[in-house]
């Protein structure tokens, strides 16, 4: 046996990233990396038979597949450098490998006799100034030796996996080799990338995308118009504060929309219902699933009114790509936040009341810069003491519960403003100075300071403007958007690079929200078709699970079976349960420190759950009796239903089952199926006969659907 994969120390270079715009043309195989966590040691192959003896161990046992593999040309050729492989010598080197496309660090292991030159391994393409050309994507390379006997390398095109092998004593070394793309993992990426920009994958944009580049259709959907919610009809509100006798539903038969008063001027389920519908229909993806993002950060919840649903979730769509500092504001100044927050109607000190210190608290806490002071990496600094920091004090609350005096709800559509008008929350609330806190404030050591006399607007203004400039705000926040885009466990690299361009997006602006989604978008954790770290990709929460079922499948909907079932698995849209979200941001999986927040609402129960809304979708629809939701309900109008999915587009591969398999790998798990995963749909479906192609592709979608490799978006 002639492997096992090492490197010499090489000077650290800048993580990069080249942008992966088509596939490689030429003769290509595929290295595969191996562990052996008996020796503590990574290695790689491209020859087919050296990987085969390996998972068979007939000759070295305890070698294992990582997953890790990159694609490598097999022949010479132009723009391509030989990586050459050596072994220690034996009784003089390591017991280990060695690989380096570089030709200095060829020339001088030559001169080493405790290395034994053995072949050309393969052919790769190599950085220059450690930047890999268009077409290929970086490899890295990290060093282990215990200065004593043991050393070894790896080699790997995952940035994440790279990032964290310090945790096993490797020292980082940078990209020492370009692999080139092949089409396979092109369309790996494309479909990663619309499932962390959009509501899911479809066929159709995944040749969209291959056809236009990433950055580019990135770069489209920035400047797309903004699709709208049904603005509804205002509602009243009585004066004794409750709709509860106001407008309910009349359940008794024969039901009809018009009975259900509740559910249309009260409830958020008609909004809800055509967020659904528009997952599907909208071509603005990204701009509408930023929206999604932001409202699980600025949350309001218990709204009054379905218009004010409409009117609140629209704002965000609009501000999704301003200035964190505008979309900030235009939250703060929500009035469905206001109250939500206990800041309407906020009066400065009387009769011994101070003003209500709600949103002061949650507008520090949760919205701006986080409770403990953070490195720009989001990691958390420490006192001498090894203690946290505290951001901000109770008198910082209560001076900026100061600030958060005298705005009331804009005046009804031809009434005349005044304090204590009617509840109306279309437009910003408006301030009145004369229920303002005049006096001097200043908090966070000087960081806001505001002279007496000053307006509620200004101080409402200045204050926005003084938590976007602190420290703080950028990795708090830009780490929250990478794990509801990306990953629940980002590096403090990936934190590090999206803070830097939410602190200056290129052009002197701090907080573009634009700039701040593209840089997440594109950095190097991000993008590419291999992610092997474990602790990689998040939990598909209930309502991104159905949007990208939604999609993928073409399912016809009126909204109200996905709405339910999202509900059904914890997640009822736009009704968090509190203001940390539908699930606390910094939950971690039982019996370790992994951040996972979705799997706050996630156990055995909601598997089956999921598993049985899947089977339910597939085989129940129409039978009302099994599987209520999905049919037509008389309560909403112009209603649909949600059909099982036609799945004309599959059928035509149903003859095969390995083509059907892989059909559904690339697209609802961007080639991530695993041999075993593949091997039992495969087998399953082979027992039904081929002439029955719809019954071989509702088997091979559900069992795919249900699996847990489709709940962890990877």
């Amino acid at each position: 046996m002639r492997s096992l994969e090492v490197t010499l120390a090489a000077p650290v270079t800048a993580i990069v990233t080249a942008f992966i715009a088509g596939a490689a043309a030429a003769a290509t195989g595929t290295a595969v990396e191996f562990y052996h966590s008996g020796l503590r040691h990574y290695f790689v192959t491209a020859d087919a038979q050296e990987a085969a003896m390996l998972d068979a161990g007939n000759v070295v046992k305890g070698f294992v597949r990582t997953g890790g593999q990159f694609t490598v040309y097999t022949d010479a050729g132009p723009d391509r450098s030989p990586v050459y492989r050596f072994f220690g010598t034996p009784g003089k080197g390591p017991n280990s490998h060695f690989f380096t496309a570089d030709a200095n660090e060829y020339a001088l292991v030559t001169q080493n006799p405790g290395w034994t030159f053995e072949e050309v391994a393969f052919y790769v393409p190599v950085p220059a100034a450690g930047l890999c050309p268009a077409s290929t994507t970086p490899v890295w390379r990290s060093f282990f030796s215990d200065q004593i006997a043991d050393v070894n390398h790896r080699l790997t095109v995952d940035p994440t996996a790279y990032a964290r092998m310090d945790r096993q004593g490797f020292v980082p070394e940078g990209v020492v080799m370009c692999a080139p793309v092949s089409d396979a993992e092109l369309q790996a990426d494309v479909v990663r990338l619309l499932e962390q920009s959009t509501f899911g994958p479809t066929e159709a944009m995944v040749g969209d995308v291959k056809a236009k580049g990433i950055a580019p259709w990135i770069d489209e959907q920035l400047a797309m118009n903004v699709t709208r919610y049904t603005q509804y009809p205002y509602t009243d509100r009585p004066q004794n504060n409750s709709f509860a006798f106001l407008c309910v539903d009349d359940t008794t038969p024969p039901i009809t929309p018009d009975k259900f008063c509740h559910t249309y001027k009260i409830a958020p389920s008609p909004v809800g219902w055509e967020f659904f519908r528009q997952s599907k229909t909208a071509s603005d993806q990204l701009r509408l699933r930023m929206a999604h993002v932001w409202h699980q950060i600025f949350v309001i919840s218990d709204a009054n009114g379905t218009y004010v649903y409409a009117d609140f979730h629209q704002r965000l769509r609009d501000k999704v790509f301003g200035t964190f500092e505008n979309l900030l504001l235009a939250f703060a100044l929500s009035p469905q936040l206001g109250e939500y927050q206990n800041w309407i109607r906020n009066v400065p000190l009387h009769d011994g009341i101070r003003p209500n210190e709600n949103f002061a608290r949650e507008l520090m806490q949760l919205f701006s810069i986080g409770v403990n002071q953070l490195n720009d990496d989001g990691t958390v600094k420490l006192d001498r003491a090894g203690q946290l920091v505290p951001t901000y004090v109770q008198s910082d609350i209560e001076s900026l519960a100061r600030i958060l005096t005298g705005f009331d709800f804009a005046p009804v559509p031809g009434a005349v403003a005044s304090w204590g008008a009617p509840n109306y929350y279309i437009g910003d609330m408006i301030p009145y100075d004369d229920h303002h806190d005049l006096g001097a404030k200043r908090l966070l050591n000087g960081v806001i300071d505001l002279p007496a006399g000053t307006g509620a607007m200004a101080d409402v203004r200045a204050s926005i403007h003084a938590l976007m400039l602190h420290p703080n705000t950028p990795p708090f926040i830009s780490k929250q958007l990478i794990q509801k885009l990306v990953t629940s466990s980002p590096t403090p690299g990936f934190v590090a690079r999206v803070a830097a361009v939410f602190k200056d997006n290129g052009k002197g602006v701090r907080g573009d929200l634009a700039a701040v989604t593209r840089a997440i978008l594109l950095d190097p954790e991000a993008r590419g078709a291999r992610k092997i770290d474990p602790e990689y990709g998040r939990l598909r929460e209930p309502v991104l699970f159905w949007t990208a079922m939604i999609r993928g499948l073409d399912i016809a909907t009126d909204g109200v079976a996905p709405y339910s079932a999202s509900a059904q698995s914890g997640q009822l849209l736009f009704l968090a349960p509190s203001v940390f979200n539908y699930y606390p941001s910094d939950y971690t999986l039982a019996g370790s420190e992994i951040p996972a927040p979705e799997f706050a609402i996630f156990n055995s129960a909601e598997f089956l759950t999921r598993a049985n809304q899947v089977n339910d979708l597939l085989y129940n629809v129409d039978k009302p009796e099994v599987a209520p939701i999905w049919g037509p309900q008389p309560y909403v109008v112009n209603a649909t239903g949600t059909p099982s999915p036609p799945l004309a587009a599959f059928t035509p591969d149903a003859g095969d089952a390995n083509v059907l398999v892989d059909r559904l790998d690339s697209l609802f798990l961007h080639g991530t199926m695993n041999a075993a995963m593949r091997k039992t749909i495969v087998n399953a479906v082979n027992k039904i006969a081929p002439d029955n192609a719809l019954r071989r592709v509702k088997l091979a979608i559900n069992l795919t659907l249900a699996s847990v490799a489709y709940q962890i978006q990877k």
